[in-house]
């Protein structure tokens, strides 16, 4: 059986190659480069076209980026505005919990990361601004999950891990809502997520979280108090309007 999650990376790492050259790639480099068959390559190939990530050129027969992926580069560009508003407040909570801490942003058919603080000999988050279509292993994916509408978290479990979506995360999504709050086991990773309400509406498309490696001693307490402070700021940054707290919570 096919791994979709597997899929979902060749898939990125094949628009990311296609991303750092500025010419066209034929598919005979296309195949060496990823190391595919050529039936797996058309397979994938075909799937990028029909979705505007990649295009064919039908005068040569090679590829380049699509309309997506231009699309998504200007608004990975214009976060990098967001990202210097949020990288105190992210690098604050990590050094007062004594663990990683992140923010991520909902991107359409992938989410991103605006900032991130790793601490020495914690865990490792992926990069700044790379796409990650990880949805269901990872608690920031589903969180932001539980805030967009229903057809088109449909469409992800369908497209990206074809899957029809399981109750059992409908009813995560559900508690999610209720509680504002994510808090839940990764293998080694302790995952805590809380979502930023920038527009006062409820719908959320940021979140802030630290992710605590179960070797290390971990206070549940004191990282839901730092981590619903640095929400209220980030949250402020990231809209553009004066922060103003009850109280800071103690180094």
């Amino acid at each position: 059986m096919a791994n979709p999650l597997a899929a979902g990376r060749r898939s990125m790492r094949l628009i990311e190659h296609l991303a750092e050259f500025p010419y066209e790639r034929s598919f005979s480099e296309l195949a060496e480069a990823m190391d595919l068959s050529g039936a797996s390559l058309t397979r994938l190939l075909k799937m990028l076209v029909e979705e505007n990530w990649i295009r064919h050129r039908q005068s040569n027969g090679n590829y380049t980026v699509g309309y997506r992926t231009l699309r998504l580069g200007e608004a990975l560009r214009s976060f990098g505005l967001q990202s210097a508003q949020v990288q105190g407040t992210v690098a604050n909570l990590a050094y007062q919990t004594g663990h990683s801490a992140c923010i991520a942003s909902f991107h359409g058919d992938c989410f991103v990361l605006l900032a991130k603080t790793e601490l020495h000999n914690c865990y490792h988050f992926i990069d700044v601004f790379a796409p990650n279509t990880d949805w269901i292993q990872n608690g920031m994916g589903q969180f932001l999950l539980a805030y967009q509408p229903e057809a088109m978290v449909e469409r992800i479990y369908r497209e990206i891990f074809g899957l029809s979506v399981p109750q059992e995360h409908r009813d995560g999504f559900d508690r999610i809502r209720r509680t504002g709050l994510l808090v839940r086991n990764e293998g080694d990773v302790s995952r805590f997520v809380m979502g930023l309400d920038l527009e006062g509406s409820g719908h959320i498309r940021n979140v802030v979280s630290v992710a605590a490696l179960n070797g290390h001693p971990i206070n549940e307490t004191e990282i839901l108090s730092k981590l619903e402070y640095a929400a209220d700021r980030a949250t402020a940054g990231l809209a553009s309007r004066p922060f103003a707290s009850a109280g800071k919570p103690e180094t």
